[in-house]
């Protein structure tokens, strides 16, 4: 009975997170539902850590201590979640290791300065909490006297019945876009609700409307992008704009051996040698790259409907938009998330093998440029080629560089193993895009394009092959630069060709299209986290990931990571973790109120 009355006042703590937070307009009678029963259920989970400590104190004859220790963890874990609900109201993001090494590290007074007053007030709140436990342990005895164990059965029932039903209908709210049921779901510390988009499509099921009338059906957000409303002239030329990404993209698969196609375009253009992606991985990485914001704002803008500014505009513009995925666009979904007001999207390519589809959307899209020249409108196209990525290539095509595997063995990989024939498998994949690639860039000067086309050619996220020597492969592992770094090739007509070492990230791609190229007289402040990509200023605290795990580069590439778990873990620039180090308290702060910057107050 202690444990299930807990579990309410867990339950009743975390619903006033509502409070200060600006999901509550978002609210309505589903949401409030959702929000209930994921409180109940999430409460009975945290609830049950104190309970089985009393239940193994029980079980080794200890009752009298099982009961003081089972009430003093639920007080602590009610403390917590009190002192979390203040530091979500404060940074929009729960208690982690950022937040503890802020609040006991050096140098924390520079940013908390606490009253005595401030202090008493605290306390006092820490000593109801305490009365609280008292008394709902009293209760319980009185009801346990009263009514035995005829109530557990019914408790149990009704704990693991709202369990089901929050995942479950979270589900189906996150796949038809519920927003009050979303966002009131990410208002819950460390609560991981069941998603299952991939699943719904594979089972036929589709959204009861189309990705442009989401789009457009814009509901209320509590979140400001841009932060003021965007100052535009028309510009006297519009340009084609091509964004190439290649996925997984190692940096050192960029060389005239492997890929000299690519590597003759980058000589001739302008090469961005200091290249970093917003994350490690695909969906954080293409998001950064349209939005010109980090991942961290996924789950705010998806329910939101809210588009990329980039496509807003070129779409009002008049620019026929379209995309060439050889992966499916549905999941991740970037055809409701990026490209959602893009009519007549290519979700995806048909083709068995992946190089099959790769060599289509080159096609497609040099069918298309011909027909947009000979029409005369202005074109934004997007490529996402996928071979780097997937591994997969027939014998006679995996030739160019040997050793090579003849397909990716992950059970081998372990430190001691010599990558080179695992790279090798790689850069014969890497060599086959480049064989595409080349096509495009022809076209683009056959066709008579290139001199009012600009390409910016990059990738999604890096390909680790063990580099650092810390066991590590592939990518989504750590935030080290063979995982976030990739190449950046751009060709901006009119422009010197050139190679640049200043660093420059995917933020910059946006900045750089709507203040050169599409009238946009904003400062790139209002709207993205970049700069102009020729603008040499340092991008200290670059901020990688998700809102779930994320990190910030800062100098000398030194990683510093929030964990999933909430744990915070400081690297060197090749994985060797720091101990003891001294977070700079008064940059974090600036750092983590600029990541925050486009939510409402």
């Amino acid at each position: 009975m202690f444990y299930a009355l807990s579990t309410i006042a867990m339950a009743l703590l975390m619903m006033n997170f509502i409070k200060s937070s600006s999901v509550l307009e978002l609210m309505d009678f589903e949401g409030w539902i959702f929000l209930i029963v994921s409180c109940i259920s999430h409460a009975s989970q945290l609830a049950l850590v104190p309970f089985l400590v009393f239940a193994i104190l029980v079980g080794i004859r200890l009752p009298r201590v099982a009961t003081v220790v089972q009430a003093m963890v639920t007080a602590l874990l009610i403390i917590l979640l009190y002192l979390d609900s203040q530091v979500y109201a404060l940074y929009h993001f729960h208690i982690n290791g950022f937040v503890l090494n802020m609040v006991f590290g050096e140098g924390a007074s520079e940013i908390f300065t606490f009253d005595t007053l401030l202090y008493m007030k605290e306390g006092l709140r820490f000593a109801f909490v305490v009365l609280v436990v008292g008394v709902l342990l009293w209760l319980s005895t009185r009801i346990y006297k009263r009514k035995a164990k005829a109530y557990v059965l019914p408790i149990a029932l009704i704990f693991v019945g709202c369990t089901l039903f929050a995942h479950l209908w979270h589900i189906y709210a996150s796949f038809k876009q519920h927003q009050s049921v979303v966002k009131s779901a990410a208002l819950l510390p460390y609560y991981f609700p069941t998603t299952a988009n991939g699943l719904m499509y594979d089972l036929g099921m589709v959204p009861p409307e189309s990705y442009q009338n989401l789009a457009t059906s814009r509901q209320g957000s509590d979140v400001r992008y841009p932060i003021n409303p965007l100052e535009t002239i028309k510009p006297d030329s519009l340009p084609n704009i091509l964004i190439i990404a290649v996925d997984s993209w190692n940096k050192r698969a960029l060389t005239a051996e492997c890929m000299p196609n690519t590597f003759r375009f980058a000589k001739e253009n302008r090469w961005y040698r200091n290249h970093v992606s917003s994350s490690n991985g695909t969906r954080s990485g293409i998001f950064g790259l349209f939005f010109g914001l980090s991942c961290y704002y996924w789950e705010s803008f998806e329910p939101s409907h809210i588009q990329p500014l980039l496509i807003d505009r070129l779409l009002e513009l008049g620019y026929v938009c379209q995309a060439y995925p050889s992966a499916t666009l549905l999941e991740p979904p970037f055809a409701k998330v990026v490209f959602g007001n893009v009519p007549n999207l290519n979700v995806k390519t048909e083709g068995k093998r992946v190089l099959e589809r790769d060599s289509k959307i080159t096609e497609m899209l040099i069918t298309d440029m011909r027909k947009h020249k000979k029409d005369g409108k202005p074109f934004f196209s997007f490529v996402f080629y996928d071979l780097p990525h997937s591994f997969e290539l027939r014998q006679e095509q995996n030739t160019r560089f040997q050793p090579a595997w003849a397909y990716a063995d992950y059970t081998k990989l372990d430190n001691e193993l010599d990558p080179t024939p695992f790279w090798n498998l790689y850069r014969n994949c890497c060599f086959q895009d480049d064989i595409l690639l080349g096509k495009v860039f022809k076209a683009l000067d056959e066709e008579g394009l290139s001199d009012n086309t600009i390409v910016i050619l990059t990738g999604d996220h890096g390909q680790e092959f063990n580099e650092n020597h810390r066991n590590y492969w592939g990518h989504n592992g750590n935030f080290s630069i063979h995982q976030i770094g990739v190449p950046m090739i751009c060709h901006f007509p009119g422009t010197e060709a050139g190679e640049f070492s200043h660093r420059t990230t995917h933020y910059d791609v946006v900045p750089t299209l709507m203040s050169r190229y599409l009238g946009v007289r904003n400062s790139a402040s209002d709207y993205s986290m970049g700069h102009l990509i020729d603008d040499t200023k340092p991008r200290l605290w670059h901020i990688v990931g998700s809102n779930l795990n994320y990190a910030f580069i800062i100098g000398g590439d030194t990683i510093l990571e929030k964990k999933a778990e909430g744990s915070l873990d400081i690297y060197d620039a090749r994985m060797k973790p720091i101990g003891n180090y001294k977070l700079p308290v008064k940059e974090f702060d600036a750092a983590v109120k600029n990541m925050n910057r486009f939510f409402k107050n």
